[in-house]
């Protein structure tokens, strides 16, 4: 049954709309769960979305509504792989086949993105290299000692 939900164009909300039958949709929770926003999951295999909410999230990757589905996926019907059909007709085709979304997709604001690979989420959310200051390129290191008595081989 599909959510309720409007798709938010907040900076401060990462939306992830997976289905739990994709293994790199379970894989992206994780690293979407390092991210500092707030995280909205949606599992699609659960809680659909309407038509409207499909078109708006196609509008917002620039892509057609039947770019979202997995074609080649071998959990995803033959049907699909060589399928012509109208947005509406593939909206009805995702409502009833979660599977056939296995690459999740991102929104945060107004940027949107369908993942390839599940390191694609920290690229998305901008994830600093573990927390490390960040120099210009040419910068020397500040090598100097930052305790009492400490010693630098």
């Amino acid at each position: 049954m599909p959510t309720d939900m409007t798709l938010a164009i907040d900076n401060n909300e990462l939306i992830v709309i997976y289905s739990e039958e994709s293994s790199i949709g379970k894989q992206v929770i994780g690293y979407a769960k390092s991210s500092e926003s707030k995280v909205n999951l949606i599992n699609i295999s659960e809680a659909g979305l309407t038509g409207t909410q499909w078109s708006e999230v196609a509008d917002m990757l620039g892509a057609s509504i039947d770019e979202l589905v997995s074609k080649d996926h071998p959990d995803v019907d033959d049907f699909a792989k060589d399928a012509t059909l109208s947005d509406d007709d593939w909206i009805h085709f995702i409502q009833n086949n979660s599977n056939a979304i296995q690459k999740p997709i991102l929104i945060k604001g107004k940027k949107a993105m369908q993942v390839e690979t599940p390191s694609d989420v920290l690229q998305f959310i901008d994830v600093d290299s573990a927390g490390l200051e960040k120099h210009p390129v040419g910068d020397d290191p500040e090598i100097a000692p930052n305790t009492d008595d400490e010693q630098q081989v």
